[in-house]
């Protein structure tokens, strides 16, 4: 084999790994990043946007503790209602979304089923007629 056959054969091997790995890539979608309906939630998001001034305006920041198999949240104020939408980063298909109402300060909820690692979690809730919203990343072990 003269050495033109080698560079012939090396340039065939690496345009079957390119097309291979293209094959592979589109076949296996999984951007979990991505919104399913970036639009609607587009078009809300001066609400949105009130809701965290609302909660910067009130210092109503809530206060996430993890104990054991337990996720402790601490509201400023008694009786709110809402939702926690838990967002794991790598699957989107682990998000998970619970409502909620307290009648005093703290909210415990069991997290012991979730998968170990990063999630953000977004609490969403509304305390005499005004509506918050708080990210905060969480690292459940």
């Amino acid at each position: 084999m003269n050495w033109g056959n080698k560079i012939i054969l090396g340039l065939g091997s690496f345009m079957l790994f390119i097309v291979i790995t293209v094959i592979y890539m589109v076949s296996k979608d999984s951007d979990t990043l991505i919104d399913d309906n970036y639009y609607e939630a587009s078009l809300s998001y001066d609400e949105v946007y009130a809701s965290k001034q609302n909660l910067l305006r009130d210092d109503a920041k809530p206060i996430l503790k993890v104990q054991h198999d337990t996720l402790t949240i601490s509201f400023v104020d008694v009786n709110n209602e809402g939702t926690i939408l838990f967002k794991r980063p790598s699957d989107g298909a682990l998000d998970i979304n619970f409502p909620f109402t307290t009648k005093d300060k703290v909210f415990k909820m069991p997290i012991a089923s979730f998968k170990k690692g990063n999630w953000n979690v977004e609490i969403s809730w509304k305390h005499n007629n005004v509506n918050y919203i708080h990210n905060q990343p969480l690292y459940i072990q």
